[in-house]
């Protein structure tokens, strides 16, 4: 049993409700639990672009770091 958000109010509620505390809105069984693995999938996805992102930037200046050392050098 795990919280996602209401399709129609957007506020938290059991991924097993059988429908929303907040607006009353019933749900059909399963729907709440696709949409969290669908929000999960979601969240993921922009984390791991996020820290690809980050890693690449991180690397590129290393290596810029890395070449000014090296032409000083010589």
């Amino acid at each position: 049993m795990s919280l996602t958000q209401c399709p129609s109010c957007h506020r938290r509620c059991f991924t097993d409700a059988a429908s929303c505390a907040s607006c009353y809105q019933t749900f059909q069984p399963g729907l709440l639990h696709a949409h969290a693995v669908a929000e999960e999938e979601a969240f993921s996805a922009e984390a791991h672009t996020l820290f690809l992102s980050l890693f690449f930037i991180w690397l590129a200046v290393l290596m810029f770091v890395q070449m000014q050392a090296y032409l000083d050098g010589h």
